[in-house]
């Protein structure tokens, strides 16, 4: 009797915790939607950095990971206001950061992806962007949505992409904004 009790406890407390170990997405069989090619990213870990939140995200690929850092500056409000626009675009708002490796097979599985079959790219070390805020209310880091643009630009290619971290379930994901911007945001993304 004392060996079924103890055993049920047992068994109650090791289901009864809660797993904190975030799932990481796998990129393998990624299909597109509706023609557009959006990557979702595990966040595995974050922390505040200065005045930013700092992602570190990552997803597996066949039999390998990839990845990147991302930074989100912190205190950022609604960038619409009773359906009109206000505080909408951010100064340096999100920034990339290189895991190398990992970073690098990212940019490599966007281009193909992309159909642009370039797998021997490497990804800058660092890029700041100027983003504009899609959001109706100010942004939780803790639970629900937020939404942001990127602009990417140089003097001879723009490029645009959807920056969109869903708190709640631990994910960020890359949204492609236009067909049009697939070879544009690479050349803007590799070194």
């Amino acid at each position: 009797m004392k060996k079924g009790l103890l055993l049920s406890i047992l068994t109650f407390g090791i289901l009864g915790c809660k797993n904190d170990t975030p799932k990481i997405i796998d990129l393998t069989n990624l299909k597109s939607t509706e023609g557009f090619i959006d990557v979702p990213l595990s966040i595995i870990d974050s922390k505040e950095s200065g005045e930013y939140i700092e992602y570190n995200t990552s997803a597996t690929l066949n039999d390998n990971t990839v990845g990147i850092i991302v930074k989100l500056k912190k205190d950022i409000p609604a960038g619409f206001v009773n359906g009109e626009p206000k505080n909408m675009f951010i100064k340096d708002g999100i920034q990339f950061i290189s895991k190398g490796k990992e970073s690098d097979r990212l940019l490599s599985f966007l281009s193909n992806k992309y159909g642009l079959n370039d797998n021997n790219v490497s990804i800058k070390d660092s890029q700041i962007f100027t983003c504009a805020n899609l959001n109706q209310e100010k942004t939780n880091y803790k639970s629900g949505t937020s939404r942001f643009k990127i602009f990417l630009e140089n003097e001879e290619d723009y490029a645009e992409l959807f920056v969109n971290f869903n708190f709640s379930k631990r994910i960020i994901y890359l949204n492609e904004k236009d067909e049009e911007y697939r070879s544009p945001l690479i050349k803007l993304m590799k070194k």
